[in-house]
């Protein structure tokens, strides 16, 4: 590893200003980068910032990295060959390189423990450096959809994109699927409720055209997965008697996902537009949908097998979602997504 120690040279001045002023030191323009960042099971992200060429640019580039417990920093060319640069020590730290005639440069650090995890849910606030164009996020294995901002995404076997000041990312590793099953018009229908909360006491009501449960905690986000046939939209989602936000976020052939973040426990209740009548599924969506533990049968209404696995095509999807947060505006897109691999443990 090779650290330039000729950009280290600061002047006077540029000094005295960092001390009073860290956060707009600057000593170079800024990058045309996009950042890669594979959240492994451990909470740790690996990052990797892509940098276009500086050729053009006679002036060092200055890199501002994502704020954390930064480790294992590597600064190379897109063959891995050692790039000289310098650092500014502040929060976030910033990587300084000179202008060459290499395509690519690559950034590379981890960051421990920047996911936290509360009550099974893992938790990112995440602030994109400023000098960003785009941010790719891919996640552990076990995770298909994701929450930003409070809103529900279904990833499938996607990955997230996101452009903006930054956003809050939840999301849960093999997430439990509550499975609850409905007999109507001498069917079996069964209901599949995600979520790492405790729920309970379902109940469907054929003349209200309702469905529901309680549930133990607030704040734990919520994933109802509903077959049409049961029950069809539109829905209007309540908690307690009261009317909640809620999202109907992903369809399929023959379910519909329903997300919603209680701010209360209680009972949770869905009311659809109409009972045994059909599918309501906008067109484009997937084919079939396997939901819960039930054995295969004709007689299910499209529910078989174990788990939750809905095929999807290989086919790029974006979907860009627009979030207001407390730095700005960010907009949301889903990209391709490569599984991480899991880190062995020591």
């Amino acid at each position: 590893m090779k650290i330039l120690f000729g950009l280290l040279i600061i002047p006077i001045l540029l000094l005295s200003g960092y001390q009073a002023f860290g956060q707009q030191v600057s000593m170079g323009d800024a990058p045309h980068e996009v950042i890669k960042v594979t959240i492994d099971e451990t909470s740790t992200a690996h990052v990797t910032h892509e940098i276009n060429s500086t050729a053009a640019n006679l002036k060092p580039i200055q890199v501002d990295t994502i704020n954390g417990d930064m480790s294992n920093l590597a600064v190379t060319d897109s063959n891995g060959n050692p790039v000289e640069y310098a650092k500014i020590q502040k929060t976030p730290l910033s990587v300084i390189i000179n202008a060459s005639q290499r395509n690519m440069t690559l950034i590379k650090y981890d960051l421990a423990n920047v996911v936290t995890n509360t009550d099974g849910v893992w938790k990112w606030n995440y602030y994109e450096p400023q000098d960003t164009d785009f941010t790719a996020f891919h996640f552990p294995k076990g995770v298909d959809m994701v929450w930003a901002n409070g809103r529900p995404v279904y990833l499938g076997n996607l990955g997230l994109g996101q452009h903006g000041n930054g956003f809050t990312l939840q999301y849960v590793i093999n997430e439990p699927v509550n499975i609850q099953t409905v007999q109507l018009a001498g069917k079996n229908f069964a209901v599949g409720v995600r979520t790492v909360a405790g729920v309970g006491s379902y109940a469907f009501d054929q003349s209200l055209k309702a469905y529901s449960f309680n549930v133990d905690k607030a704040n734990i986000p919520i994933t109802v997965i509903i077959p049409q046939d049961l029950l069809s939209g539109p829905y209007v989602v309540t908690i307690n008697g009261n009317a909640t936000l809620h999202q109907e976020f992903h369809y399929n052939a023959t379910h519909a996902w329903i997300g919603l973040d209680p701010v209360k426990s209680g009972t949770v209740q869905i009311t659809g537009g109409a009972v045994g009548q059909g599918q309501t599924t906008p067109p484009g969506s997937s084919d079939s949908a396997t939901v819960g533990s039930n054995p295969p049968s004709s007689d299910n209404s499209g529910v078989s097998g174990s788990g939750l696995n809905v095929p999807s095509d290989n086919t790029s999807i974006y979907l860009v979602i627009g979030g207001i947060i407390a730095a700005g505006v960010a907009g949301i897109i889903i990209v391709k997504k490569t599984r991480s691999k899991p880190v062995p443990k020591p």
